[in-house]
């Protein structure tokens, strides 16, 4: 810790962002804490360059709290379409609920309300705290994590060490350049392969360079389940049959084709999630299944509702 503090570190991340940061990014103007806090859910699992484009729609129909007020959760899936993981888009809604009956209507401003929130955990509470409240709490997502491992020359990720890290590095005087300058440290510069040390604010502190070895931290190896799928495609005057009657947990509340488990070994499309690698067919059908609810939907308004990404893209092909 003495040699974060003789050496500044966190304040040379914090010089390095005002000169060379991203501050183009959508995000890091305009600050307010909900701007802060619908960034870092989309940034979830998401690259920035993927997220810029829903984060700008988002914010064009939903600038604030208060806009997004009566929004339903069809609403806000609709324009989650096609970046995944919808459960964020989920949270996003049960939050928003809760922020309007629980913290009428204000984004909370400590640690303990935030993370009672639905998505939001302890780095994306303490973004929301430091960048937009400007508190002094630490973050942790992926590029921090690489930042750290690299300058203390940790091999193997312990939570509790790297968290204690996270918050001795922040430069407590720029809380604002510094988050955004640690995150853009890892993201530009402290590259899994061939990191650009020479551009590096912090090179001359770094064990990994000084070692010229650069660890990177192990991810869990994961193993995905094959699932095979068929959804029937029923069709009448340019009309698709949609429900959202499914048991397919990572597409709850999603408008898709009646669904049906299969056994088929040849799939026309596969589509892999985090844990799952989906084998999907297609079947025309003319009838709709009896006990299933849903609606007709004209082919020109199925961009207008919330659609499985693969589902969607095949849907076009046959419109």
């Amino acid at each position: 810790m003495e040699v974060i503090q003789s050496n500044n570190l966190g304040e040379k991340i914090s010089n390095w962002y005002v000169k060379n940061g991203r501050q183009n990014l959508p995000w890091r103007y305009s600050i307010s804490p909900y701007r802060v806090w619908i960034s870092e859910i989309m940034l979830q699992q998401t690259q920035v360059n993927t997220a810029i484009a829903y984060f700008e729609r988002f914010m064009a129909k939903y600038p604030d709290l208060q806009t997004i007020k009566k929004a339903s959760e069809d609403d806000i899936y609709n324009l989650w379409s096609g970046l995944g993981y919808y459960r964020r888009a989920s949270f996003i809604f049960q939050a928003k609920e809760l922020i309007h009956t629980k913290f009428k209507g204000e984004m909370p401003d400590n640690y303990d309300d935030l993370v009672s929130l639905p998505g939001v955990g302890k780095s994306t509470a303490g973004a929301i705290l430091s960048i937009a409240f400007n508190k002094p709490y630490p973050i942790l997502d992926a590029n921090v994590k690489k930042v750290i491992s690299r300058i203390f020359f940790k091999k193997n990720f312990e939570e509790k060490i790297f968290w204690n890290l996270s918050e001795d590095l922040l430069d407590k005087k720029n809380i604002f350049n510094f988050q955004q300058g640690v995150m853009d440290v890892g993201a530009q510069l402290c590259l899994p392969k061939n990191p650009r040390c020479n551009l590096c604010p912090v090179s001359k502190d770094c064990q990994s360079n000084l070692r010229n070895e650069f660890p990177l931290l192990s991810k869990k190896s994961v193993k995905r389940k094959k699932e095979f799928l068929e959804f029937q495609l029923i069709q009448k005057n340019q009309k698709y049959f949609m429900t959202k009657e499914n048991k397919l947990g990572y597409w709850a509340n999603l408008w898709m084709p009646p669904v049906l488990t299969a056994n088929h070994q040849k799939a026309e499309i596969i589509h892999k999630l985090s844990h799952r690698e989906l084998n999907i067919n297609f079947k025309n059908s003319n009838k709709k299944p009896k006990n299933i609810q849903g609606k007709w939907f004209h082919k020109k308004e199925l961009a207008l509702i919330a659609i499985p990404k693969p589902i969607f893209n095949r849907l076009l092909i046959d419109g």
